[in-house]
């Protein structure tokens, strides 16, 4: 298949997409990589249908909300001239990434490139704190943007080009049947880590130079002074396309450095040998892209250099081959989700909002579902709108349970496990995403010894039956480790670990954790960021400062549920719940069950959002039905 030839559907019914208006955002993306990503698109030809299809939505999209930070404005831009700024850009760009975190929250987009790049994210389980990186980063490119040094150009690099790269390269290794996030590789194998950075600068230097065209019409130039100042070249030599002996050699000099840092950037050595393919042509064509540059430096200020066709397909033509018969020797070992079935008569209509935008995902690993609750009882049907994406649990009243039984406090909190155990199987069944609760905070180390010890004992066994007991949940852990125990500390890291690449609902265990301590924290690393240059405070917004919190990924709570009693939220997630739903219950914790969740759940459908606009309409009662026995 040649890099311009359109993909049968046969691609997209092999990842799992049926869903029409998916398709149609996939479709979208193929075409934006197609059209702006030569090297990208050719490449992702190598990959099996479902890594084809996540690479095309990554690099599409980011392609859509880069072109309304341009300072000529969108693609309709031959209707003004060239050096006319776009008023419009800003709000164009606002509203897009507005939009974004808006269908993040839905777990579905209201736009067709939105929707295929939020079903990417969920099916690949990728945070979206990359992608607020780079908003931060465009919204300050809207009013245009130059570099100094070669330090100022590489940090610009690291925050808008690098962690894309990284998140398509965990996909990668991800489909050689590893478990790797960037923070993990950087963690993990620094070395590696370095290769990924200098090879994504080699990139980036490229793209510099063949675009350079294009970004002086806009009047932007991509380079920094310290390199131009190096050669001897004037920036108003530059913006009037003077070709100068001088900026011949800055080419020279530029595409060297650049193909030094491609030599100099090794493929990780336990790469599946189809990706090692993919990533190796990748490389070579850009060292193609290199020598096209090199060879007609003058040029490069009129046009953008094409790719020599005999050469590329002398790379492309055996990369095909290869890689074909290493997927065959080899086969990806994630396959695609079968196509969404009625459900049976007897089961829920509705499992949620995350359920229904996963449909068609990717299924990553073999899981169990939760055992049914003893009563029989069965999750409410609520339509998708209706279903929160984030609830929040104070698990509050274990001892005053365990006191009026006259049990030991210590009692309590190992039959609050067992609630939290039946709670998360109730958030399994109705097709929650996100559950976070609260299982220790700063303030509980005044609790008494042999509490804390039973409290110590009791958060690791939660996190040891969520990976044994092989269900579809991922773990997360926010909290500070001052305090805690060396070996609940590990269990803690262990079990992030081993659910890595499960898709179902999230569950993250608030551990030694303080709201306030942690948008402290949060602030002093941003103000560290601001003193070392690195951000400038004007630009900080919402979004920036959430990059630093415990998991800047987590979403908003939607709704917040206290047991016991106590009708207050002691410094629990007062960031991410600023306009989540409140509910208090008087039933202790370790009295809650499933049902207890559901029904609050059902309660909340039943509630009218706001967020200062007009409501939404909440569901009707008709459309609510009973769960079996009442709550406990």
């Amino acid at each position: 298949m040649s890099s311009s030839a359109v993909p049968p559907a046969g691609v997209y019914r092999r990842s799992g997409i049926h869903d029409p208006a998916l398709f149609r955002g996939y479709e979208a993306c193929r075409r934006a990589t197609r059209a702006t990503g030569e090297i990208e698109y050719a490449v992702s030809l190598l990959l099996p249908p479902p890594l084809r299809i996540a690479t095309w939505a990554l690099y599409g999209a980011v392609r859509a909300v880069d072109d309304l930070a341009d300072a000529a404005g969108p693609p309709d831009r031959e209707n003004r001239s060239t050096d006319e700024p776009d008023p419009g850009r800003a709000e164009r760009l606002e509203a897009w990434i507005s939009a974004f975190d808006a269908d993040l929250r839905e777990g579905r987009g209201s736009d067709p490139v939105r929707q295929a790049l939020i079903h990417t994210m969920l099916t690949w389980n990728l945070p979206p704190g990359f992608l607020h990186t780079l908003f931060e980063e465009l919204r300050q490119d809207v009013h245009g943007r130059q570099f100094g040094t070669w330090q100022e150009w590489r940090r610009y690099n690291s925050l808008i080009n690098t962690p894309l790269v990284l998140r398509a390269g965990s996909l990668l290794m991800r489909a050689a049947g590893l478990s790797a996030e960037p923070e993990a590789i950087a963690a993990s194998a620094p070395d590696v880590a370095v290769a990924w950075q200098t090879a994504v600068d080699a990139i980036y230097l490229t793209d510099a130079l063949v675009d350079l065209s294009d970004d002086l019409r806009r009047g932007h130039l991509p380079l920094p002074q310290e390199a131009l100042d190096e050669a001897g070249v004037h920036r108003a030599d530059l913006l009037a396309r003077h070709t100068t002996p001088a900026f011949e050699e800055l080419v020279r000099r530029l595409t060297a450095r650049a193909r030094s840092w491609l030599d100099h950037s090794p493929l990780p050595p336990v790469l599946h040998p189809a990706v090692a393919v993919a990533l190796g042509t990748y490389t070579d064509l850009y060292r193609l892209r290199l020598k096209a540059a090199a060879d007609a430096p003058a040029a490069l200020l009129h046009r953008r250099p094409a790719l020599p066709r005999n050469a590329r397909l002398r790379l492309l033509l055996p990369a095909r081959t290869k890689a074909a018969l290493a997927w065959g020797l080899f086969p990806f070992p994630i396959q695609p989700s079968p196509p969404p079935q009625p459900a049976p008569a007897d089961a829920p209509e509705g499992h949620g909002r995350a359920e229904e935008a996963r449909a068609g995902a990717v299924q990553q690993r073999a899981t169990t579902p939760p055992p049914p609750h003893p009563s029989g009882a069965r999750p409410p049907q609520l339509p998708p709108e209706a279903m929160p994406r984030h609830v929040a649990i104070v698990m509050d009243g274990n001892g005053r349970w365990a006191t009026a039984r006259g049990l030991p406090r210590t009692d309590g909190h190992r039959a609050g496990t067992e609630a939290l155990i039946d709670v998360v199987h109730g958030a399994l069944e109705i097709g929650l995403k996100h559950l976070t609760v609260y299982a220790f905070s700063t303030e509980n180390w005044k609790r008494p010894a042999d509490e804390l010890q039973t409290l110590m004992y009791e958060i690791p066994q939660v996190m040891h039956r969520m990976v044994d007991e092989a269900l579809d949940v991922r773990l997360r852990w926010a909290g500070v480790r001052s305090r805690l125990p060396a070996d609940v500390i590990e269990t803690l890291l262990q079990a992030e670990r081993a659910t890595l690449d499960r898709t179902g609902l999230i569950l993250t265990m608030c551990v030694n954790y303080g709201g306030r301590a942690e948008i402290t924290a949060a602030a002093a690393k941003l103000a560290q960021e601001a003193a070392a240059g690195r951000i400038d405070p004007s630009s900080v917004s919402e979004h920036a400062f959430a990059r630093y919190l415990h998991v800047p990924e987590l979403p908003d709570v939607d709704l917040l549920l206290r047991t016991g009693g106590d009708q207050r939220t002691s410094n629990f997630l007062p960031w991410q719940a600023t306009y989540a739903e409140l509910l208090f219950l008087d039933t202790p914790w370790p009295a809650v069950d499933r049902r207890t969740l559901w029904e609050a759940i059902e309660q909340y459908a039943r509630r009218t959002r706001r967020y200062g606009s007009v409501p939404r309409i909440p569901a009707q009662p008709t459309l609510l039905s009973g769960h079996g026995a009442p709550t406990p």
